[in-house]
């Protein structure tokens, strides 16, 4: 299972940002498009909303960077990486 840290909303702003009691662990929601374990299209579709929702709506919009939760949860590194360059190079084969 992998999972994802957020900030608790419920924590004390004063308390050190290295004080782990300030996150909690949380997981990748389920996705009815992809009821399978293999998670390989989550991952891939999740990359591919979250540069889709900052191309349309902006990079300060905040909804979304749950899609970045997700695909930084799922994907491995190396595939991000190998994405990012290829968005950077324009050979991605995504629509974004």
């Amino acid at each position: 299972m992998q999972f994802f840290m957020s900030k608790n909303k419920n924590s004390d702003k004063s308390q050190d940002s290295s004080n782990m009691s300030a996150y909690k662990l949380e997981t990748a929601p389920f996705d009815p498009r992809f009821p399978n374990q293999n998670v390989t299209r989550y991952c891939y579709q999740s990359y591919i909303d979250f540069h889709r929702c900052q191309k349309k709506r902006g990079e300060d919009f905040a909804p979304c960077n749950y899609f970045q939760k997700v695909y930084k949860t799922m994907c491995p590194n190396a595939w991000v990486e190998k994405w990012d360059d290829q968005r950077e190079s324009g050979t991605f084969p995504g629509r974004i």
